[in-house]
């Protein structure tokens, strides 16, 4: 491997002219410029990024922490994160914890593996990187994580117990209330629920904006129109089922995951009723099966590409020195509309 020294002598100028070429920094005129990528191309000069960044203490990579690369918002998340450091000249160093395969959906255990999460963070910052994003699986709160000492750590999809640590997440509860808004618009007053895990920020925070809708709009909600799931397809069928053996069955059923909506379409197909003719039903995440139903599911879009993008801005800023003013960032969902409600 040639050194600048060498490349200089080759093509008959000096070492700070090669090094004006190879920065962009100065300009130099086209004919010198073009002796000297000529003679890097005749040495096969390349720099030497390692020796550098030893130099300037600086990788120019973010090592990325995921809890699990199949969990569902992650790959959008990933590729958003991707997208903003690749525009900026950063490399990822993706680690993936594979917590999914250890909880399937108790996402309310995911405290029990601290000590594997503090030791896949201490593993990035030995590999020097510049800075490490955390992408969880679950939007909750989270504690107890190993803080790097001397490199910045921003959160996705995600909020840290710590309200100065910086995190970017979606808005859960007045998402929840701005579909339940959709439905009392559309004249139902008999609008019940289908919870995740009782025990899961998310499906509390949905839980509060649901309510808060109903309240709003004087409507009364039985306990029995509020049933709890397991975010999975059949509880949404279980749980459609005892709605609508109830003496006054909901006209809407909001479920808190597609999964489950899905289910309801299930249960309500069983017992003879059409959708949406006969009930309203509407989810939450906008998976693909969303789409794949007949007819197609109204429900929550999350923004996850963008949480990555803005999550990896946020460090960049720290990088640079930057102080982020809000260091919670809660971004908007968007209500897409299918075809599963009609008014009453």
């Amino acid at each position: 491997m040639a050194t600048m020294k060498e490349i200089a002598a080759l093509s008959g100028v000096s070492v700070a002219t090669v090094s004006h070429v190879l920065s962009g920094k100065k300009s130099v005129s086209p004919s010198t410029r073009e002796r000297v990528l000529q003679s890097i191309g005749l040495t096969n000069y390349k720099l030497n990024t390692i020796a550098k960044s030893l130099r300037m203490n600086k990788t120019h990579i973010i090592g990325v922490l995921v809890e699990d690369i199949c969990g569902l918002p992650v790959p959008e998340i990933v590729d958003g994160i991707n997208q903003c450091l690749e525009e900026s000249g950063y490399q990822v160093l993706l680690s993936n914890l594979r917590l999914l395969q250890k909880l399937y959906n108790q996402y309310e255990q995911l405290s029990q593996y601290t000590g594997i999460v503090n030791r896949g963070l201490q593993l990035l910052e030995d590999a020097r990187v510049d800075g490490i994003i955390y992408v969880a699986m679950h939007d909750r709160r989270i504690d107890g994580i190993h803080q790097p000492v001397s490199i910045p750590l921003v959160y996705a999809y995600a909020e840290s117990g710590d309200p100065a640590n910086v995190s970017v997440t979606y808005d859960n509860e007045n998402s929840a209330y701005e579909m339940t808004r959709l439905l009392i618009r559309q004249n139902h007053r008999q609008v019940a629920l289908i919870a995740g895990h009782a025990n899961t920020s998310a499906a509390n925070r949905r839980l509060t904006g649901y309510r808060q809708a109903m309240d709003e709009a004087g409507l009364p909600v039985p306990p029995e129109y509020i049933r709890w799931g397991d975010w999975e397809y059949h509880s949404g069928v279980e749980q459609a089922g005892a709605l609508l053996a109830l003496a006054l069955p909901p006209t809407a059923i909001f479920a808190m995951n597609d999964p489950m909506a899905a289910g309801c379409y299930a249960a309500i197909k069983r017992s003879g009723l059409r959708i949406p003719e006969d009930i309203s039903v509407v989810g939450f995440d906008n998976r693909e099966i969303a789409s794949c139903l007949f007819p197609g599911l109204t429900t929550v879009a999350l923004p996850n590409k963008e949480i990555g993008h803005t999550a990896a801005q946020q460090l960049l800023q720290r990088l640079d020195g930057l102080t982020i003013a809000t260091p919670r960032t809660t971004l908007p969902c968007r209500i897409i509309r299918r075809d599963s409600t009609l008014p009453r």
